[in-house]
This record gives C-alpha cells, sequence and structure tokens, in this order.
C-alpha cells in the first residue's frame, strides 16, 4: 500500500512540475519579446501565483485516472496495474506536450489560447497550416517527440524501480483512502470559491499576454470543449432575404442628430451597474414602496428612461450587454468564449481612444465567468477587485459589501477630481443584491428585499455625499441593472424591467422620457451625447438620435426571448416553439430574425 501511495504522490508531483517546469517557460520563452514586451523577475513571478490555482485543477484532473486505476488494483488484486497506468502516461504524455508545444507555437498567430476552435482549424488542415513550412513543422515534430519523451520519464521513473505487490491492508481503510484522495482531487479540480473554477481565475493584468501566459493551456481547452459553443444554424428560422427584410432599420448604427441631455460632450463617466435590481423594486417605475427608496428619491432629480428592457437573465450576459451593447444569448454566453470577447465593442474601449482613462470596479472575484478577461478586452485599463481590499473586508460569501465599495469609488472619484488627471470612465458592478444576501443591514424582514434595500442606501448616500463635492458638476452617471429580479417568473414580460437614469452635474435639466428601449443601448446612447460615432455597436441604439423611430425591447431568457412595442410583448419558447405569452406572428418573427442575426453574428467574432 505504501508503494502505491508513493507512486501516486509521485505522480502529483510529477504533473506540477510539468506544468510549472515545462509549460510555462515554454510558453515564455518561446513568445520572448511577443508585442516588445520583456517581462521582469516580478512579471513571471505574478504570472505564476495567478495561474497556480488553474495548474492545480489541471494536475487535478490528470490524476484522476490514475487514482482510478489503484482503485480497481484496491479491489482486484490481479488487475494489470503497472500495464494500465504505463498505457496512461504514455498517451497522456503526447497529448500533454503537443498541448503544450502547440499553445506555445500557435499563440504568435491567434493570440488567443489553446481551445476548441483549434479543431475547427484542423477541419481545413490545407488552411490551418498555409502560413507556415514544411520545415517549420518538422523541427516542431521534433521537439514534441522530445518534449513527450522528457515528460514520459519524468511521469514514469517510479514504475521501472518499484514493485507493486499484493497489497494486505484492510479493505475499509482502502476504501476509505480513495474516498479521501478522490476528495483532495476534487477540491482541486473545482476549487474552495463558491463557483468552480475557470479560465478567468488566471486573469490579474491589463496585459493580456500576461494573462494568457499564465493561463493553463490544457485547462482552457478542457473548459472550452465541455462548454461547447452553440451551432450558429440553430436558430435559423427564415431564409437571408426574409431576415433581411424583417431585421432592416432595428438597429440603426448612425444618428444625424441627437437630442442634448448633458450640458457638455466631455463629462467623467461613471455606470453603475445593479445586481439584480430590477424596476420591481422601485416605486416610481412601478414597483415596491419600501425596498429602492432611495433611486426612487433620486428620480425627479434624474433623467429617467422608464420602460427600458434588460438584455438577458445573468450576470455574464448582462454586464456584456450593457458595456458592449451586444445582445444577451438565450442558449450560452459570448463571456465564456476567450476568442470571441477581445473582438467585441466596448464603451471604455471606445472612450479610450478619446483620451479617458478607464477602469472596472467589483468587488467580488473578478475571474468569475471569465469576467476579468471581458473587462480587460472591453477596454477597461485597470480593475480593481475584492483583492484590492484588506481581508477584514471581504465579509460575505461573494466577497466585498457595498458600502465598502461605494465608499471607495467616492474617495477614488474625489482624488481624481483633485489631480485633474483628464477625463476618466468607470464601470462599477455590484454585488451584495445576490444571493445568499447576507449584508450587514437589517430595515426589512425579507432577506431577500432587505439586500436590495442595503445596495440602495449605499446607492443613496454615495451619491448625497458625492454631489457636495466639485467633482458632481463634469460627471455624468449612468444607473442600470445587469438583469431583472426573478421573483416571480424570467419568462414574462415583467421579468425584464430595469432602471435605467442618467443623473450627475453633467445632465441639462431632470426630465422624464417614455421611450421603450433596451439596456444595449446603453453605450451608443451615451456615445450620442458626447458626439462620438458608435458604428462598431451593432446591436446598439441612440435612442435619443433621429435615426431611432421603432422603438422596442429585446430580452432572452434561457431558451427564449421576450420582445415588446407599441403593440404589445411576447413571450417565446424556443424550446417548445411557442409563444407562452401574447402570441403574435410579426412580433414573434422579429424576434426570431434578431436571434438568427445575433447568432451569425457571434459566429463570425
Amino acid at each position: 500500500m505504501k508503494k502505491d501511495l508513493s507512486i501516486l504522490l509521485w505522480l502529483f508531483i510529477a504533473f506540477t512540475l510539468f506544468f510549472l517546469g515545462i509549460q510555462k517557460p515554454l510558453f515564455l520563452i518561446y513568445n520572448h519579446g511577443f508585442g516588445k514586451l520583456s517581462p521582469s523577475f516580478h512579471d513571471i513571478l505574478e504570472i505564476y501565483v495567478h495561474g497556480f490555482a488553474i495548474d492545480m485543477a489541471t494536475v487535478g484532473y490528470m490524476m484522476a485516472i490514475p487514482l482510478l486505476l489503484f482503485g480497481i488494483k484496491w479491489v482486484w488484486a490481479k488487475f494489470p496495474i503497472k500495464k494500465s497506468l504505463n498505457i496512461y502516461l504514455v498517451i497522456i504524455s503526447i497529448l500533454l506536450t503537443l498541448g503544450a508545444l502547440a499553445d506555445a507555437s500557435l499563440y504568435e498567430f491567434w493570440e488567443f489560447k489553446l481551445d476548441r476552435m483549434a479543431f475547427f482549424y484542423l477541419n481545413d488542415p490545407k488552411d490551418a497550416f498555409a502560413s507556415v513550412s514544411v520545415g517549420y513543422l518538422l523541427v516542431r515534430l521534433l521537439g514534441w517527440i522530445v518534449l513527450a519523451a522528457i515528460s514520459y520519464a519524468l511521469l514514469a521513473w517510479p514504475l521501472w524501480k518499484v514493485q507493486l505487490g499484493k497489497i494486505k491492508t484492510n479493505p475499509w481503510l482502502r476504501g476509505v483512502l480513495f474516498v479521501v484522495i478522490g476528495g483532495a482531487l476534487f477540491v482541486m479540480i473545482r476549487g474552495l470559491r463558491i463557483w468552480p473554477n475557470t479560465p478567468g481565475r488566471a486573469f490579474y493584468s491589463n496585459v493580456t499576454f500576461y494573462n494568457h501566459a499564465a493561463l493553463n493551456p490544457i485547462f482552457n481547452l478542457m473548459y472550452s470543449l465541455q462548454k461547447e459553443e452553440d451551432d450558429y444554424k440553430e436558430f435559423d428560422a427564415f431564409d437571408e432575404k426574409t431576415r433581411a427584410k424583417l431585421y432592416e432599420g432595428l438597429f440603426p448604427t448612425k444618428a444625424d442628430s441627437t437630442e442634448k441631455l448633458i450640458k457638455t460632450s466631455r463629462p467623467n463617466v461613471l455606470v453603475v451597474v445593479l445586481e439584480g435590481f430590477g424596476s420591481c423594486f422601485i416605486e416610481g417605475l412601478g414597483g415596491m414602496k419600501d425596498v429602492g427608496v432611495n433611486i426612487n428619491r433620486l428620480l425627479p432629480e434624474s433623467v429617467v428612461f422608464d420602460s427600458c428592457y434588460c438584455g438577458s437573465f445573468r450576470t455574464d450576459r448582462g454586464i456584456v450587454c450593457a458595456v458592449s451593447g451586444y445582445l444577451g444569448q438565450p442558449t450560452t454566453s459570448i463571456m465564456r468564449f476567450t476568442h470571441k470577447i477581445k473582438h467585441l465593442p466596448g464603451l471604455p474601449k471606445t472612450l479610450k481612444k478619446y483620451g479617458y482613462q478607464t477602469q472596472a470596479l467589483y468587488g467580488g472575484d473578478v475571474s468569475f465567468f471569465n469576467m476579468s478577461e471581458y473587462f480587460l478586452d472591453s477596454g477597461h485599463d485597470k480593475l480593481v477587485t475584492e483583492d484590492d481590499f484588506p481581508a477584514s473586508d471581504r465579509t460575505t460569501k461573494w466577497g466585498v459589501p457595498d458600502h465598502v465599495t461605494f465608499n471607495w469609488l467616492y474617495n477614488d472619484i474625489v482624488r481624481r477630481d483633485k489631480e485633474k488627471s483628464g477625463p476618466w470612465y468607470t464601470t462599477f458592478l455590484t454585488i451584495s443584491s445576490h444571493n445568499p444576501f447576507d449584508v450587514p443591514y437589517h430595515r426589512l424582514k425579507d432577506k431577500k428585499y432587505n439586500a436590495f434595500a442595503y445596495t440602495d442606501q449605499c446607492f443613496g448616500t454615495f451619491i448625497d455625499k458625492l454631489k457636495k463635492t466639485p467633482a458632481w458638476k463634469n460627471l455624468l452617471i449612468v444607473v442600470v441593472a445587469d438583469h431583472g429580479f426573478n421573483w416571480r417568473e424570467i419568462a414574462s414580460p415583467k421579468f425584464p424591467y430595469i432602471p435605467f437614469l442618467m443623473m450627475g452635474g453633467a445632465i441639462k435639466h431632470p426630465q422624464r422620457i417614455h421611450k421603450l428601449i433596451s439596456q444595449t443601448d446603453l453605450p451608443a446612447t451615451v456615445l450620442g451625447q458626447m458626439d462620438i460615432p458608435h458604428e462598431d455597436f451593432t446591436f446598439s441604439r441612440d435612442v435619443m438620435g433621429n435615426t431611432y423611430r421603432y422603438p422596442f425591447g429585446f430580452n432572452t431568457f434561457n431558451n427564449g426571448f421576450n420582445f415588446c412595442d407599441s403593440t404589445g410583448c411576447t413571450v417565446y419558447d424556443n424550446v417548445s416553439k411557442r409563444a407562452i405569452y401574447g402570441n403574435d406572428k410579426r412580433r414573434i418573427n422579429i424576434g426570431k430574425a434578431i436571434l438568427q442575426t445575433l447568432y451569425h453574428d457571434m459566429a463570425k467574432r
């Protein structure tokens, strides 16, 4: 039994050494000088530190089969453990070295990590290898053979020396050991946080190359394979001519003139995205009386779009709707696909071209669901996350509570105003109004409503303090939610409504605007107010522009959509292929045409 455990321990060490001592150095050395970067010792140390959790998760995956093989041996004494383990180690050595070498070699062409897209390219090998010579391929083939041999020797050498005989240990003890080791591997793979590990956990820098160097390519490949990308043809409801006719004029990307809501064309811009804060919590928007009381009292001081549809039902999709003006997908999330999100537009990405300093603030773990990579790719130069706060501030399950992050944001705005360092843009995603709703606030008996009341209180205090500072004068604050609140049913005409407010000293005067709009209209509308073109935002409309002639809201839920215009609302389920509310053929067809266009656009990203 001791020999069996010693081999398992060595395999754990050997797989760790492979990723830390072979794969990462290979990537860094091969791509040395990429983008004219020269990583310092500190940079390399951070690459290793931030990638360690994902490396260990990958080691956990690699250890699963050896543990299973030994588990069989512990039950069946005659099981050919050496032969079986050798076969596995030969195969895994070949696959690991192929993945590591392919990732290092192809990065200069792809500029994204190895994922399932590699298999799509290999469907057309002629084009896949068209840009490289035969010599290039032969050198890498030789390198692969050498690396595979070294890796196999590293992994398998104990098997050449150790004789694995019968086990005399108590069967119950073997079972306990199997469960304990298996549990440890499960924790390594999943992580200790409240959500499973994702590639985004390795992302920490606004230098994309450093993030990619930290990310384990084998983990990224396995993650992309299990998160299969939807076939864009799934939503092909019409021939191209019919689709184009139905879609025509729905999303104008230009406006000849725009009604101005702000006094200056270059205000400092703060976009506050309130977690799950549907209009149902704000009395002045048709909601409850006692929850969003501070937002409600601020409505008369704001530009209020009182009929705004959220784009989706999940944070990972809602934040993309708000910042990139990109429609939410009903069966997937574009944030999952690292090679696509880098091609999305972004409000901060556009503003950077006009001299804006950009950052994102989120009091939780920004690696969740690749959020870190999305924030960086959409143009945020700086990320402020739970890691930037002392451990004493991370008092809730999701991270730093909203009153702490709002206070940090207030101080940051005051500091920027004193320094007069130029225009800035910040995206702030709140965190506390989310299950399990553990907040340091106890005004309402209902735990859920109390959490929203807490975030509302934090926001109200933040605005009241900010109004007393000189920074207020040139500030445009845009307030939306990432999605509605599921207090009844997501697939309903009431769920999508969220607040969309503009406030701050930059607005001309408060007013209510009754146009039906969508969350995705935020980037184009803000850019329109600043006289900045927004053609890159395919699904975002300047709702104050003269080309916005057909007001409608569009929302997606799990494999369904909600389309609303002046004639009514339709909730359509794609699985059952029927309207579950507001059956109307014209609205259904427009919704289908939007989805068909969306998925074809996503396929091209």
